[in-house]
């Protein structure tokens, strides 16, 4: 398996994950977002509230805000965090065997 090392790894690519990968883009840090594409409000016919959002359904908002976070390469992994494990290594794994580790 390839591998890859980031900065830092986002677990959940809804609004705050995606504004946390965003932020962090633009600061030029290595990141990836780990989600598996199934967000709670996804039953929803649209958002209310949101800034700038207010109307946009649920699925179109994460798909423009991939888009935005890719383009400061930010890497989507789409897949679901299994296990994670907070020791020192900082290691955690997804369903479709990818090995995520942070370091300091």
């Amino acid at each position: 398996m390839e591998q890859h090392n980031y900065d830092v790894v986002i677990v959940g690519g809804g609004a705050a994950g995606l504004s946390a990968a965003l932020v962090l883009g633009r600061a030029r840090r290595s990141v990836a977002v780990v989600d598996a594409g199934a967000p709670r409000n996804a039953p929803a016919a649209h958002m209310q509230g949101f800034l700038s959002r207010d109307g946009m359904s649920p699925a179109d908002f994460l798909k423009v805000g991939r888009e935005e976070v890719t383009g400061y390469g930010v890497a989507i992994i789409d897949d679901t965090v299994t296990t994670s494990i907070p020791v020192s290594s900082c290691t955690s794994q997804a369903a479709h065997g990818w090995r995520l580790a942070a370091f300091s």
